[in-house]
């Protein structure tokens, strides 16, 4: 805060609400440090624990390739705590003298370089001299598009004024991984091979080895960590920007997670949020948590208010207490009697799935005419009403025929059970019919599960969530992932903090080519 000049001139109560603003500023201050400081010891613990788990003597109930994989998530980890213990020490310590350069090894001289020239705008000393360029910097960064590596060589001229002895020399282009060997491309490349192609970074290393190009895993696993971190703001100005919508999907699916020290897994679970098919911003969140309690459900929809669409799961039902209304999935109500029917040939089944077929036929014919809320929803009250109050009607008459206990009984149980919330869709055209839409988006996770094998830490499956949540949202936009975090890569160093909404998937717009 601003202090007065001349604190004589004020009165008592004047220097009374000074004071008491002077020590609400330190007590401020004092919890940030505090808390800056156990962040720091927390960080500090959990990366000696890392290392001691990465060069210790491992498990031999693990495998190679379970191994490897470990080994991949710790030095992710590793790297991405390390800039955070890196940025909270710079607020509280003097700045260090710095350090030794790292020895690297040269790029391979065979492989192609495309040279950049970075020379000031100003060649004209401010005391009038013509400055002269007398020397360069020159460094080297690993570009790669899919199936060429190249060296982009970056050529700095220094230039000096001979009155004045002044140096000048154009500043080094930010990067996200500042002095490291990758561009952006290289960068976008690794995650979208890892998180969307589902390709671990050992078999990426083996990849880049027969092109002709040696980088250790290690080294891959750091680039990954740090860009884990440093795309952990645009995820959640994404989650901001999803939960100020009315309407959201949510499914979870399970992913085995390491325990170190036990050699074996235990069932995490990556929780998936969306707006709807009919809203005009297109995204998809993740978030990775340890167990599959609705506790981690309440914490991210803390505060929102709307409509929910989801399944019958437990975990969801203590967010309807009036601030959240329940929406259900008609799909789960088929999927019952479809499965009865293939597993029994019922009958009865075959009769139900007509009549749910009636309902996605109406669905159907709105997607057709391309209706919007109001017009799905007349629709909806001319056509859907009768069927769906025939099939309750279909539903109650056949409860009655059949056993307590049976699979048929359960299928009708469920139906009946959550008739409103099934239901619901029928009065209201921002709804959809069921939650196959959020389900579509968490399929692909499903589908890299056997080349994962396991997500590492909770660490690590937090990150994979932030980066999947960017890609499968780029591509909800009709965005390509490579071609989009490229562009973010590079754009988000120099990115305002004011402007992070315009690399978010349903706002960017790619730059144009240099």
């Amino acid at each position: 805060m601003e202090l007065p000049s001349d604190l004589g001139q004020m009165n008592t109560d004047q220097l009374r609400a000074l004071t008491a603003a002077l020590i609400r500023t330190v007590n401020q201050q004092a919890q940030q440090l505090q808390f800056r400081q156990l962040k720091i010891e927390q960080l500090t613990h959990e990366m000696a624990t890392l290392k001691r788990w990465r060069f210790a003597r491992r498990s031999e109930q693990l495998n190679a390739v379970q191994r490897s994989l470990l080994e991949e998530f710790i030095d992710e980890d590793l790297e991405a705590i390390g800039l955070e213990l890196k940025e909270l020490q710079s607020c509280s310590k003097p700045a260090q003298p710095p350090k030794e350069k790292p020895r690297r090894v040269a790029l391979p001289a065979e492989l192609p370089r495309v040279e950049f020239h970075h020379e000031p705008e100003q060649t004209v000393c401010t005391c009038g001299c013509a400055l002269e360029r007398f020397d360069q910097d020159v460094s080297e960064k690993l570009d790669y598009t899919p199936g060429v590596f190249q060296v982009h060589r970056h050529i700095r001229g220094k230039w000096v004024c001979r009155r004045c002895e002044k140096l000048i020399q154009a500043p080094v282009p930010a990067q996200v991984i500042d002095k490291g060997i990758p561009t952006a491309a290289l960068l976008a490349h690794v995650l979208v091979a890892k998180y969307l192609e589902h390709q671990p970074l050992y078999r990426q290393e083996d990849i880049f080895a027969r092109a002709g190009v040696a980088i250790a895993r290690s080294t891959l696993a750091q680039w990954v960590g740090a860009c884990g971190l440093r795309l952990e703001p645009l995820a959640l100005a994404l989650k901001a920007v999803l939960l100020a919508q009315e309407v959201l999907h949510a499914d979870e699916t399970p992913v085995p997670m390491l325990k170190p020290g036990l050699g074996r897994t235990h069932r995490a679970y990556l929780w998936s949020y969306s707006t709807t098919q009919y809203d005009p911003i297109a995204a998809v969140i993740y978030d990775f948590a340890d167990s599959r309690s609705g506790q981690h459900v309440r914490d991210f929809l803390n505060g929102w208010s709307g409509k929910l669409v989801c399944d019958d799961y437990s975990g969801y039902k203590a967010l309807f207490d009036g601030r959240v209304l329940e929406v259900g999935c008609l799909a789960h109500a088929r999927r019952k009697f479809h499965d009865l029917h293939e597993n029994h040939r019922s009958q009865i089944a075959a009769d139900a799935l007509v009549l749910f077929g009636a309902l996605y036929e109406v669905e159907a014919r709105a997607a057709e005419q391309k209706l919007d809320v109001v017009g799905r929803q007349r629709l909806r009250q001319l056509r859907a009403r009768p069927i769906a109050d025939s099939l309750r009607k279909w539903l109650i008459l056949h409860r009655q025929k059949v056993p307590d206990g049976s699979a048929t009984a359960k299928a009708i149980d469920y139906s009946l059970g959550r008739w409103e919330a099934l239901t619901r869709y029928l009065d209201d055209g921002t709804l959809p019919i069921d939650n196959n839409w959020v389900e579509n988006r968490i399929r692909p996770v499903a589908l890299g599960r056997s080349n994962w094998l396991f997500c590492g830490s909770l660490r690590a499956g937090r990150r994979a969530a932030v980066v999947m949540s960017l890609i499968q949202s780029a591509k909800l936009n009709g965005h390509d992932p490579y071609r989009y975090l490229k562009d973010v890569l590079e754009r988000l160093p120099t990115q305002p903090a004011s402007r992070i909404d315009e690399l978010l998937p349903h706002c960017w717009q790619s730059q144009p080519a240099h």
